[in-house]
């Protein structure tokens, strides 16, 4: 009586988080990308209705899409004990990063969001084809078998990355939700690729792509790699440094970018990398939200969003070049900024000779910037460091 049959590849907490609170009726509008046609013995085909008015209940799922069969029997584990605790955990981290600070609950909101973002990059229908084509697995079982394993791949990258909660308060346009929330962004690399069709998104190990997840209507996380933020000139298809799975990473709290605010021209921009991306459906609170490609005409990929588009400001990024912790029984453990353990690998000599004058070229480009745009630069930039 209790079995879970409907999976939700994307929960419906975070659904809620979109629905416009001042409507009557807690549904919003859905959209379905590529309508099926329905044929008839007898009669011309039909096409399926594109767009309806559906509450969360009903949008962005699948019946036993992580159903776990052994002969005639069948176990619901994955969905009420593997991704019960994740939603459980994930929704009280996105509630925190939407006022993201160092307060109490800062270790647990990362850690718990980090989790729920490794488990919702796979647990999508693309993802998990995903999945299966990367360890090669026979079939949809075995690849919900791996699910348990590998769904922290991307979590040490990630890690060793910057993070920055960007915000939309007085942008008419909000963040769409997308059947694959968490998405990329990589210049050089568009929509329709070889690598695009064949992972869903640009490949996160490459120094340029970054990781967008919209937390709500007013927020976006952007995780961009830091040899990227040092060095914004840096060939954006390369592979970053050493990138590493599943391994030990630290990273510093209090380096979280948050306070920034963008204008309605980058939240359209930013729904039009999530439906590129989006394998079949997307949903907004307004209809006009789910067609940004309308207001970003003509632009091409590269060009999204002005020269600064998800980039985070180098002047908030520290140069740092690698941690050292001790524990109570004596030992330690450091790893330099690449994920290197040892903190002056020549690799890492080299590269950060580069990336420190680009990064401070970065800077001086920042504060022309605001200059040009009316803004005082920060008068004193060791605050950030």
């Amino acid at each position: 009586m209790d079995f879970t049959v409907r999976n939700h590849y994307v929960p419906q907490w975070y659904q809620k988080r979109f629905l416009n609170p001042a409507a009557r009726e807690a549904k919003y509008y859905y959209l379905d990308i590529k309508p099926q046609e329905i044929r008839r013995p007898g009669k011309p085909p039909i096409t399926r209705k594109a767009l309806r008015l559906l509450g969360p209940v009903n949008c962005f799922k699948e019946d036993h899409l992580y159903t776990l069969f052994f002969g005639e029997h069948a176990t619901d584990v994955i969905e009420r004990h593997f991704f019960g605790r994740i939603d459980a955990s994930g929704e009280a981290a996105a509630s925190f990063f939407e006022n993201y600070d160092m307060r109490e609950g800062v270790h647990e909101a990362f850690g718990d969001m980090r989790n729920y973002l490794s488990a919702q990059l796979f647990r999508t229908p693309r993802g998990l084809r995903v999945l299966q084509g990367l360890v090669n697995a026979k079939s949809h079982q075995a690849t919900l078998e791996v699910l348990g394993r590998l769904w922290p791949l991307y979590q040490t990258i990630w890690s060793e990355s910057v993070w920055e909660v960007l915000s939309c308060p007085d942008s008419p346009t909000k963040f769409i939700v997308s059947d694959c929330p968490v998405s990329t962004y990589n210049k050089e690399v568009y929509p329709g690729s070889e690598e695009v069709r064949r992972y869903g998104h640009a490949l996160i190990e490459r120094i340029g792509t970054q990781t967008l997840f919209p937390i709500g209507p007013n927020h976006c996380l952007v995780i961009t790699n830091t040899q990227y933020a040092r060095n914004p000139g840096a060939p954006p298809k390369r592979f970053r440094e050493n990138p590493r799975y599943m391994a030990n990473a630290m990273f510093d709290l209090r380096k979280v970018q948050r306070g920034r605010t963008i204008n309605e021209e980058q939240v359209i921009c930013i729904n039009h990398v999530l439906k590129t991306q989006a394998r079949r459906y997307i949903a907004a609170a307004q209809e006009e939200w789910l067609y940004p490609e309308q207001r970003v005409g003509k632009t091409v990929w590269p060009k999204l969003g002005g020269p600064h588009f998800l980039m985070p400001d180098p002047r908030k990024v520290s140069f740092t070049t690698g941690f050292v912790v001790g524990f109570e029984d004596g030992g330690h453990w450091g790893a330099n900024e690449y994920g290197h353990r040892n903190i002056d690998d020549p690799r890492a000599r080299a590269l950060r000779a580069v990336e420190w004058d680009a990064h401070q070229r970065a800077k001086r480009v920042w504060n022309d910037w605001d200059k040009r745009e009316g803004r005082e630069p920060p008068q004193d930039l060791r605050e950030y460091f």
